[in-house]
């Protein structure tokens, strides 16, 4: 596992001098300063995308739990973290956090001593783990997504907003300055008026087709029950998929999946458990989307894609959502996926950039275009980092702009840019809303979710936003919510 090294002073001043960098005072530091204020803060999903998430906030505060259902992971993820300590030079608590594979027993033993809660399972378990936080009134910061159903959406947002803490989704995007410059561009008329915007991705890079279930022995070090979490039980299996079709997941330099167990990496095509291409990159690249639409839920969303079955999703889709007028005129915004070695995730590349070169084409595995009357905003990351507009003169006009105050930087600035674990426990200590506060990133969410309903009904649906349901295809409804909750994980 991949150990993430930063001198502890370096990683202060690279916080600080992104703060300086915004036109913003250092509030980060400087209420430190004052407070000394460390939070207690517990992992659930401690290894994976949460080796990241600890690394990101253990500099700065405490890490009191660690939670994983696989022991040898739950193993690991302590001792990369004990090492990441002393590679930064910043010492550790007295006392090392403790371990656990449930985190309902986490909560009955250490929820009086935890302020806060990160979460970084899979898919299906974040609603019970965040739900089951809430109940005990803990700040919580949640992968994305934030739920793989749409009700369980609803409901996490409303549960958050009535117990009143801090709320936060781990789209990193959303705390960076590339996303609020494309949108301040937009706004002030950079490329004229908004028409088109098109995303893409080179997900899934995992197996993701209809597969078989295999009945298997479960590994000794891994908890299968409480792996599955609210899921009704059912035995541990892995999936069937021949040389052959798992060879044809190859992109690039991604290798092809080592094993056929679900666990630890590719749960994400299984519907139960994950939510896809689009559960793994929506949240991050229709984010600048979502917002510089003024999050906006479409009203109708068209589907094709690769075939699909009640348990897995496809090799790829593609899906274009139909944009109601709004702070802009009603346009459509399309998506691409798709990982295999022919590799059709992509859009034809429109007239306006000419001028970029094929390698730095080619080179956007991932990306979006903002396609206006005058010109084009084009960022081949998933995280909007780095905008560009052309054409390039155009480019060059709009730094001229920016430099002389002609645009103007109108979006709040976050105190922690790249960084939104710290963004939210700087917003715990000092007050504030994250930039992706589930006032925002729920509605965000279901703007994803509603491209796999589309997907799972395999036609194109209408989405009725207040009965939150599907109008025109009866039968894409039982999609919008969980089939079952086993008993003694579903919180009220």
């Amino acid at each position: 596992m991949k150990s993430y090294s930063m001198n502890r002073r370096r990683f202060i001043s690279r916080t600080a001098a992104g703060i300086a960098a915004f036109g913003l005072p250092n509030l980060l530091l400087k209420g430190q300063d004052v407070a000394g204020k460390r939070l207690n803060l517990a992992i659930i999903g401690a290894n994976g995308k949460g080796i990241s998430d600890t690394q990101a906030i253990t500099l700065e505060h405490n890490v009191v739990a660690l939670v994983d259902v696989d022991r040898r992971r739950l193993d690991e993820a302590a001792m990369i973290r004990e090492r990441y300590h002393g590679e930064a030079n910043a010492p550790l608590a007295k006392s090392p956090p403790k371990l656990y594979s449930d985190f309902r027993r986490m909560f009955d033993e250490l929820s009086g001593e935890i302020d806060g809660v990160i979460i970084s399972t899979p898919d299906h378990t974040h609603f019970q783990a965040a739900m089951w936080a809430l109940g005990h009134k803990k700040h919580i910061c949640v992968q994305k997504p934030l739920c793989n159903f749409i009700s369980e959406v609803r409901a996490l947002h409303e549960a958050a907003r009535e117990a009143g803490v801090v709320t936060q989704m781990g789209n990193q995007g959303r705390t960076g300055e590339g996303q609020r410059l494309a949108k301040e561009w937009i706004d002030q008329g950079v490329i004229g008026t908004l028409q088109e915007i098109k995303l893409w991705t080179n997900r899934p890079l995992w197996p993701q087709k209809p597969m078989r279930k295999v009945l298997m022995d479960c590994p000794d070090y891994l908890d299968w029950d409480l792996w599955l979490s609210g899921e009704p039980h059912e035995p541990y299996f892995e999936y069937s998929l021949s040389d052959e079709e798992r060879a044809a997941h190859i992109y690039d330099s991604y290798p092809p999946a080592k094993s056929n167990a679900v666990h630890p990496h590719n749960w994400r095509g299984w519907w139960k458990y994950g939510s896809g291409a689009l559960g793994d990159m929506g949240c991050h690249i229709m984010d600048a989307t979502f917002s510089i639409l003024g999050q906006v839920i479409s009203e109708r969303i068209e589907a094709r894609s690769a075939p699909v079955s009640e348990d897995c999703g496809p090799e790829w889709s593609h899906l274009v959502y139909h944009m109601p007028p709004g702070r802009h005129p009603a346009l459509e915004v399309t998506w691409q996926d798709d990982s295999r070695v022919e590799l059709t995730n992509k859009p034809e590349r429109p007239p306006a950039l000419a001028e970029m070169s094929e390698p730095s084409w080619k080179k956007a595995r991932s990306g979006m275009m903002f396609i206006g009357s005058d010109g084009v905003i084009f960022d081949g990351d998933a995280y909007c980092a780095s905008p560009i507009v052309y054409p390039l003169a155009k480019y060059a006009e709009v730094k001229i702009g920016l430099r002389d105050g002609v645009i103007q930087k109108t979006e709040p600035r976050s105190p922690a840019p790249g960084n939104p674990q710290l963004e939210w426990a700087h917003c715990i200590v000092h007050g504030g809303k994250p930039s992706s506060h589930f006032d925002y990133s729920c509605p965000l969410t279901e703007f994803v979710q509603l491209g796999n309903l589309a997907i799972r009904a395999r036609q194109t649906v209408q989405w009725d936003k207040e009965a939150m349901r599907v109008p025109n295809v009866a039968s894409a409804n039982r999609f919008i919510s969980r089939p079952a909750y086993r008993e003694g994980w579903k919180r009220a």
